[in-house]
């Protein structure tokens, strides 16, 4: 059986902050980091919240780790907010659906609901039950995933993401192109995700390279802001694979930003995925099918099964390109050496991630093994 769900109604396009204005008069706690929390969107946050007693949780920093979260988790509960607000990147937003959960744990519910303001256009967290926490004392990435953390409302407004930086930009898109391709072909896809997957890589190749050049570009803010949310929509229900696997324990060990590492990983896994034998097979497995119908969706063209899936590869490392990523781990300025010498435990943890199970084609520690030095 299939099945496809969506817990969060999403306010989209320019004057979507407005949506903030039904909070007012309640105890809100605002979750955040210490950059925007003194941001100009800030005030128009509060300007919206108006009347409402608020609470600014600035603490978060990037690959938020358990700390972060207890200590936000302590905020929460000094406030008792009737409502939460996550306002930033994929940081504030995973600490805030972490906090959440715990706090539900706890016996304490939010009474007017858990708003979320994304400020990048990648994570898809918006509307995903999933949340990545660092565990600094076993140098790892926690994923988490709960339907407690599932978000009521998501503001999807251009101008909250129109001033993320460059790199950010090219690192949480590439992240969103990732989510796109792997929900695609993962195991539990269907034809509603399958839409929403194709739709968002096609908004994906027209936008994410225009709102890199040029961030106040709106019209392309809004159209890879949507994007994101539909491949995050996509995921939530189709699951994820061995490129998501992968980069959470490579992130974990090696601090990494997760969209470059899926950007560096995507080709090798695409080729893993579709050859029966592995890398360079000289036969392709039905799977390849899938990236093929891919391929073709988002316009491609060629004439062999083979070739359309090339295409998605050749697409992918174009994109990469354009945006100044690195092609490698190497490039990425991880140290060959220790990455080798990490490789056993890496492939290891990236097994039993739970991304991994959504995977296509099955894999052995050994397949990642040499997925991982295939990537250096």
């Amino acid at each position: 059986m299939k099945q496809f769900q969506l817990a969060t109604s999403l306010a989209c396009g320019p004057d979507a902050l407005t949506a903030l204005d039904r909070l007012g008069g309640r105890r809100v706690l605002v979750i955040t980091d210490a950059f925007m929390a003194s941001s100009a969107l800030m005030d128009t946050v509060r300007g919206h919240l108006g009347s409402a007693e608020i609470t600014v949780f600035d603490q978060v920093q990037p690959n938020p780790d358990v700390q972060a979260v207890a200590r936000g988790l302590r905020a929460f509960l000094d406030c008792a907010p009737e409502a939460l607000l996550a306002l930033g990147g994929g940081s504030p937003i995973d600490t805030a659906k972490a906090v959440r959960k715990i706090a539900l744990e706890q016996g304490q519910p939010l009474s007017a609901g858990f708003y979320v303001v994304p400020t990048t256009s990648g994570t898809g967290s918006e509307v995903s039950s999933f949340a990545v926490v660092t565990d600094p004392e076993h140098d790892a990435k926690l994923p988490m995933t709960s339907p407690d953390m599932v978000a009521d409302v998501a503001i999807l407004d251009p101008d909250a993401v129109r001033t993320c930086p460059p790199t950010l930009t090219a690192d949480s898109g590439m992240d969103a192109l990732s989510h796109a391709v792997e929900a695609y072909v993962a195991l539990d896809h269907n034809d509603i995700t399958d839409a929403l997957a194709e739709k968002a890589l096609r908004l994906i190749s027209a936008n994410l390279v225009a709102s890199f050049r040029d961030g106040n570009d709106l019209a392309a803010r809004e159209h890879q802001q949507n994007a994101a949310t539909m491949a995050g929509i996509a995921f939530e229900n189709s699951g994820l694979g061995i490129v998501h696997g992968l980069s959470h324990a490579i992130g974990g060990s090696f601090h990494v930003a997760h969209g470059r590492l899926n950007g560096i990983l995507m080709p090798h896994v695409i080729g893993f995925n579709a050859g029966e034998l592995g890398f360079g097979a000289a036969t392709l497995s039905p799977i390849a099918e899938r990236y093929a119908q891919l391929a073709a969706a988002i316009g491609i063209d060629a004439a062999t099964r083979r070739g359309l899936v090339t295409g998605l590869v050749d697409f992918i490392t174009a994109i990469r390109r354009d945006l100044d990523m690195p092609a490698s781990l190497t490039d990425a300025g991880v140290d060959r050496a220790a990455f080798r010498a990490a490789i056993p435990q890496l492939s290891q943890t990236a097994l039993r991630d739970f991304c991994t199970s959504g995977n296509p084609r099955p894999v052995t520690a050994h397949e990642l093994a040499g997925l991982l030095a295939h990537a250096l």
